[in-house]
């Protein structure tokens, strides 16, 4: 199932500007190696996708004498979020057609890396925050018996953390460019927060906890894998660099998108991240985030249908909104009784319902009958009764600011003789309905507190 579109979230200014200066000294340090060593690095363990396009149905250890590489074992210990069918990509033309050259013009001598892998050869596209424990650490430090990194105590730590660290809600890459390093290329982003922060913030609670990390390096960056180099490094043309130093700087600083990661997990990683090796060895704990953020769904929980919220202002905001439509209604009366018109100078407000065709006719019979002294008698009882139904309400002394439901009694007071003269209200209710109209904003102000009360803020 698709998951939902989440709320656009803007790149985090400051750790997007130290991120592109990261980025810019880092394609610069890593031409200078590539030129210098005059070759790329190439894993001689996976065969390359242009080997077995050829023949579709072949296995991958059909293509290449030497190890079955359908059953890479080799692992680090990462947490990370792979770009799947369900992850929300919004993809520009230019990583599209970028894709297509790396697998066109590259497929022989590497892997492409994309979100709906090949059933043979590839990779899937992911991204790794960070590793716990690097593959020449793997089986020594995770393989034990007793190892504590896939304890609940661990997985707890570095989740934790994370959420601490601003994880809290689905985080948004925008991917700006590609970087060519000695193993292949990069495709880097800058996220909607500071990445890094988190990952000091994992680093510090794991040393506070005394709890282990293996990092084969300093994470600095925010980047996924595009193109991999792959296969015998005899067999690579010799300008075959310089024709992906060329790609590179034509895609350094190009938008190729934004990616929501939502989904992540703590456990064992490959290289490819394929399906299959996944699930031969599961990550050890998953979780998803939600697409908006905590003080998103709270929002949205406390406000109802009328904009009441948690805070009380509501409750005063109410009653102002009262005072202004009760003195343009008492200027009505008076204008039609012929008296002098004393109407304090508040900002008149459009009612909340407007009279609608069929029932103009029903209100001005309401007005008329509201400008007779026994209408107005009536109003003067059914305040009262208001009055005593808001006396029975009742909150709980326990939740916070619950001294809003006096305020709203107190703003009330003030109305009282606007309220004698004329009881419509902001929907256009009178009498009875009136008594209804007010006790139910109380209610409803009450369920809120009630909602903000049992919220759980992690």
């Amino acid at each position: 199932m698709k998951a939902p579109l989440s709320p656009s979230r803007p790149t985090d200014a400051d750790s997007a500007a130290k991120l592109r200066g990261i980025y810019d000294e880092m394609r610069t340090r890593q031409r200078k190696a590539i030129e210098k060593a005059g070759a790329l690095r190439s894993d001689p363990y996976f065969v390359p996708d242009g080997q077995l396009s050829a023949n579709p149905d072949a296995t991958p250890a059909d293509a290449l004498s030497g190890p079955d590489i359908s059953t890479d074992d080799r692992r680090c210990l990462a947490v990370s979020s792979v770009i799947d069918e369900s992850t929300e990509c919004h993809w520009t033309p230019a990583f599209r057609e970028l894709q297509r050259r790396l697998q066109e013009e590259f497929a022989s001598y590497g892997l492409t890396f994309s979100q709906h892998p090949p059933k043979v050869g590839g990779g899937q596209l992911h991204w790794t925050l960070m590793q716990l424990v690097g593959f020449p650490d793997y089986d020594a430090e995770v393989l034990q018996e007793d190892t504590v990194y896939l304890s609940p105590q661990y997985l707890d730590c570095v989740q934790d953390s994370l959420t601490v660290g601003g994880l809290d809600t689905g985080i948004h890459i925008n991917y700006v460019g590609v970087i060519l390093v000695a193993t292949g290329l990069l495709m880097i982003g800058v996220p909607s927060l500071d990445i890094n922060e988190a990952r000091d913030i994992v680093r510090s609670r794991l040393e506070v906890n005394k709890l282990p990390l293996r990092e084969p390096f300093v994470n600095d960056i925010c980047h996924s894998t595009l193109w991999r180099v792959a296969g015998d490094a005899k067999n690579m043309p010799k300008d075959l660099h310089v024709r992906l130093m060329e790609l590179a700087k034509e895609y350094a600083n190009i938008n190729l998108g934004t990616v929501v990661h939502r989904k992540f997990q703590v456990g064992p990683a490959s290289w490819r991240v394929l399906s299959s090796e996944m699930q031969a060895t599961p990550p050890a704990r998953r979780w998803e985030l939600t697409a908006e953020t905590p003080e998103e769904t709270f929002n949205a929980n406390v406000m109802d249908e009328r904009g009441f919220t948690v805070s009380g202002a509501s409750g005063q905001k109410l009653a102002n909104e009262l005072r202004q439509v009760l003195s343009r209604q008492i200027s009505e009366v008076n204008d039609r009784k012929g008296q002098a018109i004393s109407v304090p100078d508040l900002p008149i407000m459009r009612p909340m319902t407007p009279p609608t065709r069929e029932n103009k006719e029903e209100i001005g019979d309401q007005k008329e009958d509201m400008a007779s002294p026994a209408a107005l008698e009536e109003m003067k009882n059914v305040h009262e009764e208001v009055r005593e139904r808001i006396d029975e309400l009742e909150v709980r002394d326990s939740i916070p600011r619950a001294s809003s439901i006096a305020t709203n009694k107190q703003h009330l007071e003030t109305l009282d003789g606007g309220m004698y003269d004329n009881a419509a209200t902001i929907s256009g209710a009178a009498g009875l309905a009136l008594a209804q109209e007010l006790q139910k904003k109380l209610e409803e102000e009450q369920r809120a507190l009630d909602r903000m009360y049992y919220t759980n803020f992690y």
